[in-house]
This record gives structure tokens, C-alpha cells and sequence, in this order.
């Protein structure tokens, strides 16, 4: 699956980018990408991205059924990020988590589409079922996204969490079968390279 990186893919304005596994060299990149991204955006996440001690559990392999980082590159500058993560626990083997954040002058150009099947494609490949996604109740644009990519509602916890002043949120659970998104994408033969999606 590493053989598969680096490659280059074409967005819809005709700027190439490069997809990558991301590093611990890519730290200091990284954090100055997330930096961009609003912190409302960054909120439905569980760790602070743009503190160097969050992403440090990211590097080292990447280890596989733990934490795997793909980012997307344009001349050499990162617009992209999507990260799958798995669980060693017997329950929990056939399920992965997703999530990505696209930067704002990229959106739109088909790079959350394609940068979303590379992970449901690596999470096929690693046995996963499912992936699941947690995120705050009121983030609608982050729901359409992933109602986008045929993810469903599957539970709502009620002032689960807490932002940045201290208000308390609902979360919202949302899930989708791997099998399932493929099978959308075969019917209706929407390929991940024309497709528009924000992010």
C-alpha cells in the first residue's frame, strides 16, 4: 500500500497535486496548514492539531491499523489532510475512523472527493467494515460533507462536549459500510477524479 505514494492526481481547475504519507519531517508544514483552517472547522476534532505534542502520535510508521496520514500537496505547499485511524481491540478491528480538512483555496476542485476514496480504499484493503465519524451537532457543513459521502446519523450524545468558552454541544455519530461507498460509486459511476465536493 506505501508503493501506492507518492501520486499525482488532477483537480478540476488543472493544478496537479501530489499525495503523499505524511512524516514527522512534515510537522512543521503541518501545523502552519492547520493554522489556515478556521478553529471552528478544527473544533469537531478530539486533539489540537496545531500543537506539535498532538501530532507526535501520527509518526513513526505510519503504524498500520493505528494512525495513517495522507496529504495532499501543491508546489510543495500542503492544501489537504485526511487521516485514517484503526483499532488493535478485537471489537473494534473492523472499524476505522476518518476525518479530513481541505484547505479553503482548495475546495471545491474534487480534492475532499478523491483524498476520501483513497482512505475508503486503504481502510478496504486493511479488512475494515466501516468507518465511523464523531463531530459536533451544529457543524452543518461538516455533516453535509460526510452525508455527501454516504454516511448516515447513527446516535446523538447530548452536551457531550465543550468548546474553546466552555459551551457544551451535542455530538453527533454518523457512520458508513466501506462496501456501501463503493457500490454508490459503481452505480451511479461517479469516479473520485471529476467528482465536486466541498471540502
Amino acid at each position: 500500500m506505501l508503493d501506492d505514494y507518492p501520486k499525482e492526481i488532477d483537480l478540476r481547475d488543472g493544478q496537479i497535486a501530489t499525495l503523499r504519507v505524511l512524516h514527522q519531517e512534515d510537522e512543521d508544514r503541518l501545523i502552519m496548514f492547520f493554522l489556515t483552517i478556521l478553529e471552528d472547522e478544527r473544533n469537531f476534532l478530539r486533539y489540537d492539531v496545531t500543537e506539535r505534542e498532538s501530532l507526535e502520535s501520527w509518526f513513526g510508521g505510519p503504524r498500520w491499523n493505528e494512525v495513517f496520514p495522507i496529504g495532499a500537496e501543491i508546489n510543495g505547499r500542503i492544501v489537504g489532510v485526511a487521516v485514517l485511524k484503526g483499532y488493535r481491540t478485537q471489537w473494534f478491528a473492523h472499524i476505522g475512523e476518518f476525518w479530513m480538512l481541505v484547505g479553503e483555496n482548495t475546495r471545491g476542485l474534487g480534492l475532499g472527493r478523491i483524498l476520501a476514496s483513497e482512505l475508503f480504499n486503504l481502510a478496504r484493503n486493511l479488512g475494515m467494515e466501516k468507518l465511523s465519524a464523531e463531530l459536533r451537532a451544529d457543524q452543518l457543513v461538516a455533516i453535509k460533507i460526510y452525508k455527501q459521502l454516504g454516511y448516515v446519523h447513527e446516535g446523538i450524545l447530548t452536551d457531550y462536549i465543550k468548546d474553546a468558552k466552555g459551551v457544551t454541544h451535542d455530538m453527533l455519530i454518523m457512520g458508513c459500510k466501506i462496501k456501501d461507498y463503493w457500490q454508490r460509486l459503481s452505480d451511479s459511476q461517479i469516479y473520485p477524479g471529476n467528482t465536486i465536493i466541498n471540502p
